[in-house]
C-alpha cells in the first residue's frame, strides 16, 4: 500500500496554476524512515520536499545533491537525493504523466 509522504499540493500565480509533484512513500517502512528523516534534519528535508514537488529531476537546481543510479537501478531510472553530504538520502523515481514522486528509500547510507 502505497503511503503519501507529502500530500498533493498547487501553486497559484497571478495568470495560471501549477500543479505540483505528489510524494508517495512505496511502503509503511519507507514512511517511517521519511519521517525520521524530517525529525533528524527538518530543514534539509523541507528543502528536499520543495524540490521533489517543484521539479524532481531538473539536477541544475540541485547540483551536488542529485544523482542518477547506476548498476541495476539505471534502467529503472531510480534517483538518489543526498539529504547530508556523506550518509543520509532518498532514493525514487518519477512518473512524468501522473506527477507523482515514488519513494523508494529513505534513509542513511544502506549497507548491502
Amino acid at each position: 500500500m502505497q503511503r503519501h509522504c507529502w500530500q498533493r499540493q498547487t501553486h497559484q500565480s497571478m495568470s495560471k496554476s501549477k500543479t505540483k509533484y505528489r510524494i508517495v512513500c512505496d511502503s509503511s517502512k519507507i514512511q517511517k524512515a521519511w519521517n525520521a528523516l524530517e525529525q533528524e534534519f527538518p530543514d534539509r528535508m523541507k528543502g528536499c520536499k520543495n524540490f521533489l514537488r517543484d521539479n524532481p529531476e531538473d539536477r541544475t537546481k540541485a547540483v551536488g545533491i542529485l544523482k542518477k543510479l547506476q548498476g541495476r537501478y539505471k534502467r529503472k531510472g531510480i534517483l538518489q537525493y543526498d539529504i547530508t553530504k556523506d550518509d543520509a538520502r532518498i532514493w525514487y523515481r518519477v512518473d512524468r504523466k501522473e506527477q507523482i514522486v515514488f519513494i523508494r528509500y529513505a534513509g542513511h547510507h544502506p549497507n548491502w
